[in-house]
Formats: C-alpha cells, sequence, structure tokens
C-alpha cells in the first residue's frame, strides 16, 4: 500500500508556504510527508516526494489513483470533492476496496447526502446482480439474508437471485466481535432464534427486534464472547444513514427492516455477515461432502461415517468421544439404515478470500428397520486443513419434523 501511495502522491504537488530545509537535512521523511498531505509542502519537499515515486515500479492502478485523490481531499477538509474521488473509485473497483470506508465515515458528515447514497445503491445493485460465491447451493424458494459491513448494506437472495437491497449500520468498531462491549458487529453465519415483542422493547429499538445465535458453535470454539446481537429497528430517522454506528447489531431503519421481516423464518433462515463479500471464492464441493457421508452412513461404516466429525465435535449429548459411543450403538445396531437428504442450503463463511467454514441445512429423511423421522438438519463444517480431508463436521443439530 505505501508503495502505491508513494507513486500516487506524486501525481499531485503543491506549492509549500515557506522552506523546511531542516527537515531534508535531516531526512525526516514523515515530516515531509505531513506536510505534503496538509497542503503546505515546499517545492523541493514536493520534489523529494515525486523522487520517492519514480523509484517505485509498481504503477498504481486507477482505483488506487482516485482513492489517494479522495484522501488528500478530505484530509484538506474538502468533503464533497473527497466524496467524488471516493465513489470514483468504488465504481472502478466495486469489491474490496478501502475508498468504501472512507466514503461511509465521511458521508455521515456532509449536508446533502442523499445523491451520494444513491449512487452507491446503483453500484451495490450492479455488483450483487450475480450471486456471490459465498452461496454455494439454496433452493428456489428459499431466502438467505448477506450482510457487508464494509459497503454498509444488507442483501436478500432468494434462491440464487437478489431480490432485496437495504442500507444498515454496523458496529461503531469495524473489526470482528471478540468480547462484550467492544462495539463490533460479529461476522459469520448465523439464523435468528426468535422476534421480541415490542413491548419487552425500549423506544430505541423502534418495535421491532429479531435474534440471531450469535455466539453460534464455531465461534464457542474460538473463544468468541458477548451476546445480545440483533436485527433491529430504531426510533431515530435515517438512523441506518449513520454508518458504523451501533454497539454490535445490525440496524435498519424501520420500513425496511417490516420488509426484510417477511423473508425471515425462524430457526430456518440464514444470514452472513462478513467484513466483506468476495468476487471469487474457491471451495470446497458440499454436496460432494453429504453425499460421501450419507453414503458412509447408510453403508453401516462406522469409522468411515466418524471420520467426517472433528475431535473438535460438540453436540447435545457432550463432544466427539460421546458421539462416537453414542453412533457406534445406534448405527451398529440396525439391520438396514436408509437417508434421503435434499433441498440444500449451503453456505460459506470467508476472511480475506479464504473459506474458514461452512453451515448446511437440508431435508433429511431417516429409516431403518426400528426407526423413521424427517426433519431438518443442520451441519457447521469446518476448514482444519487445505485438503477436503481436512473439513470436518464441528456441530451437528436436527430439528424433528421441522419444514424447510
Amino acid at each position: 500500500m505505501k508503495r502505491l501511495l508513494f507513486i500516487t502522491l506524486g501525481l499531485f504537488l503543491s506549492a509549500g508556504v515557506g522552506l523546511a530545509y531542516k527537515d531534508l537535512e535531516r531526512g525526516d521523511i514523515l515530516r515531509v510527508f505531513e506536510r505534503f498531505i496538509e497542503g503546505s509542502a515546499s517545492p523541493e519537499e514536493a520534489a523529494v516526494i515525486k523522487e520517492l515515486g519514480s523509484q517505485i515500479e509498481v504503477e498504481a492502478p486507477p482505483y488506487i489513483k482516485e482513492y489517494t485523490k479522495g484522501l488528500l481531499q478530505e484530509l484538506r477538509g474538502n468533503k464533497e470533492k473527497a466524496l467524488e474521488h471516493f465513489l470514483k473509485s468504488i465504481e472502478l473497483k466495486s469489491d474490496y476496496n478501502p475508498a468504501y470506508y472512507r466514503f461511509n465515515e465521511l458521508i455521515r458528515s456532509v449536508d446533502d447526502p442523499t445523491s451520494y447514497r444513491e449512487r452507491i445503491t446503483e453500484v451495490i445493485k450492479k455488483r450483487f446482480k450475480s450471486t456471490p460465491p459465498v452461496i454455494l447451493n439454496n433452493p428456489p424458494d428459499k431466502y438467505i439474508l448477506l450482510v457487508e459491513k464494509m459497503s454498509q448494506y444488507l442483501l436478500v437472495y432468494r434462491g440464487k437471485e437478489l431480490v432485496g437491497l437495504y442500507p444498515i449500520t454496523t458496529g461503531a468498531n469495524w473489526g470482528d466481535k471478540w468480547v462484550e462491549g467492544d462495539k463490533k458487529t460479529p461476522e459469520g453465519l448465523y439464523y435468528f432464534t426468535r422476534f421480541i415483542p415490542p413491548s419487552q422493547l425500549p423506544a430505541i429499538y423502534g418495535g421491532i427486534a429479531v435474534v440471531l445465535n450469535y455466539p453460534n458453535p464455531v465461534d464457542k470454539l474460538w473463544g468468541k464472547g458477548g451476546s445480545g446481537i440483533w436485527l433491529h429497528g430504531s426510533n431515530e430517522t435515517d438512523r441506518e444513514k449513520i454508518p458504523f454506528s451501533t454497539r454490535g447489531c445490525v440496524v435498519a431503519d424501520n420500513e425496511s427492516l417490516r420488509g426484510i421481516l417477511k423473508f425471515i423464518k425462524l430457526n430456518n433462515t440464514l444470514i452472513g455477515i462478513y467484513k466483506t463479500l468476495p468476487a471469487h471464492l474457491e471451495t470446497e464441493d458440499i454436496k460432494e461432502f453429504l453425499q460421501r457421508w450419507k453414503e458412509s452412513w447408510e453403508n453401516k461404516d462406522l469409522e468411515g461415517f466418524l471420520s467426517f466429525y472433528s475431535d473438535k465435535f460438540r453436540w447435545k449429548g457432550g463432544g466427539f468421544k460421546e458421539w462416537k459411543r453414542y453412533k457406534r450403538r445406534v448405527i451398529l445396531g440396525k439391520k438396514y439404515i436408509k437417508v434421503n437428504i435434499k433441498d440444500i442450503t449451503a453456505l460459506a463463511f470467508a476472511k480475506e478470500g479464504k473459506v474458514l467454514y461452512y453451515l448446511v441445512e437440508f431435508t433429511q429423511e431417516y429409516e431403518s428397520d426400528s426407526y423413521r423421522d424427517k426433519g431438518v438438519k443442520r451441519l457447521y463444517i469446518l476448514k482444519e486443513g487445505d485438503n477436503i480431508k481436512d473439513v470436518k463436521i464441528v456441530f451437528e443439530g436436527f430439528i424433528h419434523g421441522g419444514k424447510r
């Protein structure tokens, strides 16, 4: 980033208001940069900055040039000009781009943000017309919600088609949540556990709130703390237009949230929260993984079946040791087993372009010589290495009679 910044800064030389030979004599390049950014560098200092840039062989791409112009305008107090450059940068590269963060920080301080909002919304619509690669599979009638903290938008997909786009705001601190009170919105894959009645909500929540299952099983495995993460409304007008301003929840305006609620089924609708949604992602073949898992179960291949589970596995009966004992009894004690899985929803969680785990749901129909059931199976599948054999189930849940 520093290399790109050096060469881009060379494009914007400014006449100084006095010579600061001492800094040049001392070789204090950081102070020279400070004056350059402030717009008060002397011609000699500006020449040094330009020469530093000429020593770098990397050419700055157009979106970085626009981003850098925006930084300089912002630091010099020209907010509208800065926003224009940040928008141009985002239009040039609409996936990961640091200009999103500066745009969202700066837009809260201008008098009329409407036109900027409209323009970035059009960029987001165009960007997500193609399904993000984190959605591996989804039945055509099932909804998935995705939140991107970078752009401050919530997306709704039906199957793999974008059917809703809503501005939201997330935690005042940008990073991933790890401890109670850090004002960060967690990043991960979740579902909704309950609606909170308006009578139980303080006025600040706008009478609408849905609870997420944070921390999820992977969060607990990683030691992430805190609780009380909701998707909720607000009693403030245009609350969602103040980016990065919550205590950790995802907040939308009440009108938008009423629309979003139509897509949510408790313990059924998945929501993924990401720093940024990748444009490209290498993922495992989860369908093939499930097929091999199913076949080992049906073949009563106990060791093969257990090989799909991590030694970190947790379930309602304990850990992997208890699971192994339980499955030995129920699998080997059956004369035959038949398993049918359908309506698969598979969502990948990724950071910095790498998948960390998957959340998979499907309708499961089970039959043996002594038992039969049907319901919704949910698996959290962790990447413990780079090989497909290193993809392991760390949590398994089942809703008897559940409908998808």
